[in-house]
C-alpha cells in the first residue's frame, strides 16, 4: 500500500454544509490511500464517495479503479483485466469526486 497526494481541483459548497470535491491522484501501487486534511483540502468529514473515473494508464495491466473511506482517509484499489492486483501503474492516473463536509 502506498500513499498518494490528491491535489485538490475544485471544492464547491452546496446548500447547507455540504462540498463536492475534486481531487487528482497518480497512482503507485495496486492499493494506494489518499489522506485528506482540512488545511489542504477544505473538509472534515468525508459523507460519500460520488465517482472515480481512471483519467490516464488503463491498459491490461490496470483496468478498473475503485475507492472506499474511513475518516478522512481514502483506499483507492486497482485491477488488472483478470480481476486480481494491478502490476503496472505507469502514468495513471485518477479524478475522485467526493460529498463532505
Amino acid at each position: 500500500m502506498g500513499a498518494v497526494t490528491g491535489t485538490k481541483v475544485a471544492l464547491t459548497a452546496l446548500a447547507g454544509h455540504y462540498k463536492v470535491l475534486t481531487l487528482t491522484a497518480t497512482l503507485a501501487s495496486a492499493s494506494d490511500t489518499i489522506t485528506l486534511t482540512e488545511a489542504v483540502h477544505g473538509v472534515t468529514v468525508i459523507d460519500a464517495i460520488m465517482g472515480l473515473v481512471l483519467t490516464g494508464g488503463q491498459d491490461a495491466a490496470l483496468m478498473a479503479a475503485s475507492a472506499s473511506y474511513s475518516g478522512l482517509v481514502v483506499t483507492v484499489v486497482s485491477v488488472n483485466q483478470a480481476g486480481t492486483a494491478s502490476t503496472d501503474w505507469t502514468s495513471t492516473t485518477i479524478a475522485l469526486t467526493l460529498l463532505c463536509h
